[in-house]
């Protein structure tokens, strides 16, 4: 009885010596039985997933590496990529949502930029455009801070169908960094927002394109041949229909130019 029971065992322990050494490493290909196991399954890049998940939205999750991943050299390096153009995608999405930020300027903030401020908000609101800009007017000088427009300007205006809304402000540091384009009225307006980038610059930062913003509101115009916009203060009811006249042709011009130049803006 002894006797058959040993060549029995002999032979279970065999077989088992066998099962273990297929699992063993094998050494000239260091390749543990996990990996030789992935190695056969069908790749699936993770980049598709993530281009997937990060399309549309401004936070996509994470790429959050399992420990297959970990050990795989070229999944890691899908992974990593993956996380970089849901990046992209997250900050491509924040600047499309940006609204294009447009800034009227004149001398006291009281007829001209107000008026600019108020025809061109009215054309964006006509083609359906409203929130993809930020409109705002200011003055070069604070004297009539916190004023309402001149009221012979905003009687001209709502003849036109134009409601002139605006409180005034001085032009601050801030602008040069919050707006994409600076409108001067006049060739003096537009020195004056230059010389008061010259000062705050040393005093905060500001972007060294900044006067790359400033133009001039007539190079705008198409059916005027006017370099600038008069100041109509001193004058009379026909300095402030002129005044619209110019601002009328330059927004519809300036609109144009700027849908031209940025394709994310459409209605």
């Amino acid at each position: 009885m002894a006797g058959a029971v040993a060549p029995a065992l002999a032979a279970a322990a065999s077989s088992s010596t066998a099962a273990a050494s297929s699992l063993a490493p094998n050494p000239t290909t260091r390749r543990d039985p996990l990996t030789s196991i992935a190695a056969r399954a069908p790749f699936v890049p993770l980049i598709t997933a993530t281009r997937r998940l990060g399309h549309g939205c401004r936070g996509a999750p994470p790429v959050v590496a399992s420990p297959h991943q970990a050990r795989n050299p070229r999944l890691r390096f899908e992974a990593a990529a993956a996380e970089g153009m849901a990046a992209e995608a997250s900050a491509a999405g924040a600047a499309e949502a940006k609204p294009f930020a447009v800034l009227f300027v004149c001398l006291g903030n009281i007829c001209r930029s107000p008026a600019a401020e108020a025809v061109f908000r009215n054309i964006v609101s006509k083609r359906g455009l409203d929130s993809k800009f930020q409109i705002d007017s200011a003055g070069t000088i604070g004297y009539h801070e916190g004023n309402k427009a001149d009221s012979r300007m905003r009687s001209a205006s709502k003849k036109r169908g134009i409601e002139v809304t605006s409180i005034s402000r001085p032009i601050k540091p801030s602008d040069f960094r919050d707006f994409d384009l600076i409108l001067a009225m006049d060739r003096q307006n537009y020195e004056d927002i230059l010389n008061a980038f010259e000062r705050w610059r040393h005093k905060e930062p500001l972007p060294d394109g900044a006067p790359n913003k400033v133009k001039l509101m007539c190079s705008y115009c198409k059916r005027h041949t006017e370099s600038e916009v008069p100041d109509p203060y001193y004058g009379g009811p026909q300095g402030f229909e002129k005044v619209l006249d110019l601002l009328e042709d330059a927004c519809e011009s300036l609109l144009d130019s700027i849908m031209a130049d940025n394709a994310n803006i459409s209605a």
